[in-house]
C-alpha cells in the first residue's frame, strides 16, 4: 500500500514563534501514517523514505528574521527556508525514516508570531509521499546569490539524504542518477528581498536541466520567483542512468538575489 498524506490549513489566525502549523483539515491519508488536528503533529509508523511539499500563504509578521518555517522531527532533521514577510513561504525535503515511529511537524521558526494571510481560502497545504524501494536524493543551499543575465548553474552546498544509487556531480550542483527511470524533481528557490519595494516587480527566471540543458529540451520548466517570494516547481521525467539534474537561474534585474533553495529527485518506478 503507498503512503500518502495531504493536509491543509483553512483559518486565518495565527501561529506563534516556535509553534507547530495546525492543519485544519485532511483532505487525503493512506499507509502507515496518522495526522493530529490538535497538535499538528505527523507520526510515520513505517521505515522508508518520505518526501515532504508546503507552502504557507502568509500576511504578515513582526518577526526580525521574516516569516520562516522549518520541518523538524523527533529523530533530529530540521529542513528549513528562507523567510520573507509576506506571500507563498514554500519549501519541499526528504526524511529517511531508519526506526519507525517517527514524528513530523512544520514549525514556525522565527522570532515572532506569523499571521495567515485573509485573502486566499486555503492559506497552508503540506503533502507527503513515501517512497520505500526507490531511489532519492537531495541538495540544498543557503549562500546569497546575485545571478546576471545569462542562466548559470544554481550552486549547492550541502547534499543528502542520499539512496545508493544517486550521487553528487563533481561541481556539487547535480545530482546524478545511477539507474533508468521515471523521477520526480523538484526546485525550491527564494527571492532574496531587495532592500526597497520595486514598482516593475523584478523576478528570477529559473530552469530545470539535465545534463546542463533544458529538462525537457525546450522552455516549458521556466518558472519564475517574484521579488521577496519563493517558487517551488516540479516535474516527473524519465530519465537515464548517469543523467545529472540541476537547476540554472537568471534575471534582467542585477541587484535581485536569492538564498535558501533545494532540489530533491525521487524515483517514481523503473
Amino acid at each position: 500500500m503507498s503512503i500518502l498524506l495531504q493536509v491543509e490549513r483553512l483559518v486565518a489566525e495565527t501561529v506563534e514563534s516556535n509553534a507547530n502549523v495546525i492543519f485544519d483539515s485532511i483532505v487525503t491519508s493512506s499507509g502507515n501514517i496518522s495526522y493530529d488536528n490538535a497538535t499538528g503533529v505527523i507520526t510515520i509508523q513505517e521505515a522508508g523514505r518520505y518526501e515532504f511539499d508546503w507552502w504557507v500563504a502568509t500576511q504578515a509578521s513582526i518577526s526580525t528574521i521574516g516569516a520562516g518555517f522549518a520541518l523538524v522531527s523527533s529523530q533530529g532533521d530540521t529542513i528549513g527556508n528562507s523567510p520573507i514577510k509576506t506571500g507563498e513561504v514554500v519549501g519541499v525535503g526528504v526524511i529517511e525514516v531508519a526506526t519507525a515511529p517517527v514524528t513530523v511537524a512544520l514549525r514556525n521558526n522565527s522570532s515572532a508570531a506569523i499571521y495567515y494571510s485573509t485573502i486566499v481560502p486555503v492559506k497552508a497545504s503540506l503533502a507527503v509521499i513515501g517512497a520505500h524501494d526507490m531511489a532519492f536524493g537531495s541538495l540544498r543551499g543557503n549562500s546569497v546569490e546575485t545571478p546576471g543575465a545569462t542562466l548559470t548553474p544554481v550552486p549547492f552546498s550541502v547534499s543528502g539524504p542520499l539512496s545508493d544509487t544517486v550521487t553528487v556531480s563533481l561541481s556539487g550542483n547535480e545530482l546524478v542518477v545511477g539507474e533508468s527511470g521515471v523521477y520526480q524533481v523538484t526546485i525550491s528557490i527564494n527571492a532574496d528581498a531587495t532592500t526597497d519595494p520595486d514598482p516593475d516587480q523584478p523576478y528570477l527566471n529559473a530552469i530545470i536541466t539535465v545534463n546542463g540543458t533544458p529538462i525537457f529540451g525546450d522552455t516549458t520548466t521556466f518558472f519564475k520567483i517574484p521579488n521577496r517570494s519563493s517558487s517551488t516547481f516540479a516535474v516527473q521525467a524519465a530519465l537515464t542512468a548517469g543523467d545529472e539534474v540541476g537547476a540554472s537561474i537568471g534575471t534582467d534585474f542585477p541587484i535581485l538575489g536569492y538564498m535558501n533553495r533545494s532540489l530533491i529527485i525521487v524515483q517514481l518506478n523503473n
